[in-house]
């Protein structure tokens, strides 16, 4: 002890804080431990435990999705728990409209557009569906005067139903002529591809004829293969 000018003492100086376990000097005359650090300091332990259960269950069912080529039995078993809510229904792609099967169509053909194809389709499918496919011999007269397209649209209306007429022929208004509007179906094709195939139709005739192998000759000049 020191010994002060008014004959006081001094106090003796107090030992220096303990260290903490860290290495670190203590603060406050305690001690204090290091937290480690956090990669998202605002979850807990448990939020972080169910986020990452959801997510390996989100990537096991994707997995059981591309194996089985479907969803799994739990997906769909999900789904159809949620099937009461109204969160799915109200959030959801609108549902698809189901149109009555029509018992009378035509296919008013477009030429060059694989219309040969499409027809041979359609008399195996009638064959197979039972639906009568009516056909006709006309291709070359598409624009008909009004007595012809009351003449036609007479002879397909009263065709057994349910049918499918094909033909290369215009739009036809069945309403006008007191008739049922049928259902119309047609396809359609690049212009320029569809004007090449005219051209090369035109020019050499249908593929079955004996001109249009003319264009397979190897002597063939130029200007005969193309003029």
């Amino acid at each position: 002890k020191k010994q002060q000018p008014d004959g006081g003492e001094c106090p003796a100086p107090r030992p220096p804080a303990a260290a903490a376990p860290g290495g670190g000097p203590g603060q406050g005359g305690g001690l204090m431990k290091r937290r480690p650090l956090s990669l998202l300091p605002f979850l807990s332990l448990r939020d972080y435990v169910f986020c990452m259960a959801t997510l390996l269950l989100f990537c096991t069912g994707s997995l059981f999705y591309q194996l089985n080529g479907g969803p799994p039995h739990f997906l769909l078993a999900l789904r159809q728990c949620l099937g009461n809510s109204t969160y799915l229904d109200d959030h959801g792609p609108p549902p698809l409209k189901v149109l009555p099967f029509p018992s009378q169509v035509v296919y008013n053909r477009v030429g060059k557009c694989g219309s040969r194809t499409v027809v041979l389709l359609l008399r195996i499918l009638s064959e197979k569906h039972g639906f009568n496919l009516v056909t006709s011999d006309i291709h070359n007269k598409t624009r008909l005067t009004k007595n012809e397209q009351m003449e036609l649209i007479k002879n397909v209306s009263t065709s057994e139903q349910p049918y499918l007429f094909t033909r290369h022929v215009h739009f036809l208004n069945f309403s006008r002529f007191g008739g049922d509007q049928p259902v119309y179906i047609n396809i359609i094709r690049d212009p320029v591809s569809r004007f090449l195939s005219n051209y090369f139709f035109r020019r050499f005739g249908d593929w079955r004829g004996e001109q249009n192998h003319l264009i397979r000759t190897p002597n063939m000049r130029q200007e005969e293969r193309y003029l």
